[in-house]
């Protein structure tokens, strides 16, 4: 009779063990589901991230470009008319 009651036991441990494993396991797969949609959002956020930084650099440069020209052309008459006023 002891030993009958050993091995429901053992059975019993053994389900409880496997039953413990899957749940493991299911734990195991959603977090990596979890992780791997936050990665995409991340990875989408990031090439968000850079066309519209790209785009922005874009637009600055151009206006950074017309200013310098600006400040050529306005050097240039600066020092046209401080070489012609002395004459």
């Amino acid at each position: 009779m002891i030993q009958e009651e050993e091995r429901s036991d053992s059975r019993a441990g053994g389900t409880t063990n496997a039953l413990n494993v899957g749940i493991a396991v299911q734990s195991d797969w959603e977090n990596r589901e979890f992780i791997s949609l936050n990665v995409r959002r991340l990875f989408d956020f990031l090439v968000q991230f850079e066309s519209t930084t790209k785009n922005k650099f874009a637009k600055l440069n151009k206006k950074l470009e017309t200013l310098e020209r600006r400040l050529e052309l306005l050097e240039l008459q600066l020092h046209g008319f401080t070489v012609l006023s002395p004459q």
